[in-house]
């Protein structure tokens, strides 16, 4: 229900929208769906912080958990704090201490990173050659002795702070020296007592390249499917010059982190399922307009199996201005599509459904909604669509509630792929149901439909993001939410 509120929000946007950039779309319409995760994501910790939720019950719905939320755990001695997982930005970033003077527009309770707490704590100065080449012009340093500032919004997100390095912990595994962003003036309202991002982009900053991340991977529940849980997980580089780089210790055989029941849940969701398929996720080109985000290579769609030929060869490709693509997002809900493939897409779908005698509730020249009454929609064969990706078999066969989702108490039922200019989106409805590995040091993207009735977790490793092992060394971590 309260997902299904979200996209009835949501839809009114469209007309404005379709005249924007992709990446524009994202910051304004992923926030009401952020922070209905984020918000339930800390209720369901405090009720367990608070012994009000057993910790291995699993009455907590997750109907919202179209975002990814998890614990980092931050300074010497460890802060833990909350943070909303986000694929297309690439700074680390947390609230940071209390500051009077701050705009803040997140809630007066939200944990808060206090610098002053931690011994390995040091801000990065504006002469530096890491201010200067990650912030380039834009730092704000009148004298050489300034902490790097960044600016509101250069990273994707309304917040400004100074960059800074500090030890991150990963269950047991210290990583010195990590840059993250301690933010000042927060201009996001969203983040319901979550605490800051992390940027899982393939920029300089993020987490991904920080700590040589080879591969990561990510499960986000079909809408309505309360037996599921979200979690991520990821593996760090095990080369010895990456260890000597970061003053790892070298793992140690067999050890392990986490439950029995955790460990099953992991790799009964993430080992066996349905088909398995991969396609590049390809490198940037010259001029292109978002070089850290994870494009594919979308060659075609089909409903009920049939290629949609009015698409033509190539139409989904980065153009030589940069523009176009299609590249993956973990906290936009809805998938965006080019505009003129978006115009062969509907009025198939229409097409099909009409001919079953129920029409569309949307006016004809409304081209940016499509909805039918749910009463009359769920006697309909509704059409099935795949995405056909580069690759062998690379076939990405979706469910209905990947693309169709009730709103409005249930009366309407509506399509969630909307059209865009100037490149297409592949939001976290879409993604749902399936494992999606980001095989970083491989450049392929792997996907997979989840097990049916795969173990679930207990609910304290699903709500505090119990750290788990599941093969040799501490390399390897998935975060259960």
């Amino acid at each position: 229900m309260a997902a299904s509120l979200l996209f009835l929000l949501l839809l009114p946007l469209a007309p404005a929208l379709v005249s924007s950039t992709p990446y524009a779309m994202m910051a304004k319409e992923a926030r009401p769906v952020i922070k209905q995760s984020a918000k339930a994501y800390m209720e369901q910790k405090v009720q367990v912080q608070q012994g009000i939720a057993s910790r291995s019950g699993q009455q907590m719905a997750t109907d919202s958990s179209v975002a990814l939320v998890f614990d980092l755990s931050i300074g010497t001695s460890p802060q833990k704090l909350s943070v909303v997982m986000d694929i297309t930005t690439e700074l680390v970033w947390a609230q940071c201490d209390a500051c009077s003077s701050c705009i803040r527009l997140t809630p007066p309770a939200t944990p808060t990173f206090m610098p002053n707490n931690s011994s390995s704590f040091a801000e990065v100065g504006c002469t530096s050659q890491t201010c200067q080449r990650m912030i380039p012009g834009e730092h704000g340093c009148t004298h050489d002795d300034d902490p790097c500032g960044y600016p509101n919004d250069f990273y994707g997100w309304n917040t400004s702070g100074v960059l800074a390095t500090d030890m991150f912990t990963f269950g047991t595994t210290p990583v010195p020296g990590v840059l993250f962003g301690c933010s000042g003036d927060i201009m996001v309202p969203d983040l319901a007592g979550t605490s800051g991002v992390a940027g899982f982009s393939r920029g300089p900053l993020s987490l991904v390249s920080q700590l040589n991340i080879s591969s990561f991977t990510y499960f986000i529940p079909p809408h309505g499917d309360a037996a599921s849980k979200s979690f991520v997980s990821w593996t760090f580089d095990k080369s010895e010059r990456y260890k000597k780089k970061r003053g790892a210790a070298r793992c140690s055989p067999q050890q392990t982190w986490g439950g029995a029941a955790d460990h099953q849940f992991a790799a009964g969701q993430m080992r066996t399922g349905g088909r398995r398929s991969s396609t590049p996720l390809l490198a940037a080109k010259k001029n292109q307009l978002y070089p850290y985000l994870y494009y594919v290579n979308l060659t075609g769609l089909q409903v009920d199996g049939q290629l949609l030929t009015a698409i033509p060869p190539g139409f989904f490709d980065v153009r030589p201005t940069g523009t176009g693509g299609v590249f993956l997002s973990s906290t936009l809900p809805v998938t965006y599509l080019e505009e003129a493939a978006y115009n062969v897409l509907r009025p198939e779908l229409v097409r099909r459904i009409q001919s079953q005698g129920v029409a569309p509730v949307t006016a004809d020249d409304d081209v940016n909604n499509l909805c039918f009454l749910t009463r009359d929609f769920s006697g309909v064969k509704i059409p099935g669509i795949a995405l056909v990706f580069d690759g062998d078999s690379a076939t990405m066969e979706l469910k209905v509630e990947n693309y169709f989702l009730a709103v409005a108490d249930g009366q309407l039922t509506c399509l969630t792929i909307l059209p865009s200019i100037g490149g297409s989106i592949l939001g976290s409805l879409l993604q749902a149901g399936r494992t999606m590995t980001y095989d970083i040091h491989g450049v392929q993207l792997t996907f997979q439909t989840a097990a049916a009735g795969a173990p679930t977790p207990g609910l304290w490793s699903m709500i505090m993001a119990t750290l788990l092992v599941w093969l040799l060394c501490p390399e390897n971590l998935v975060y259960a939410i």
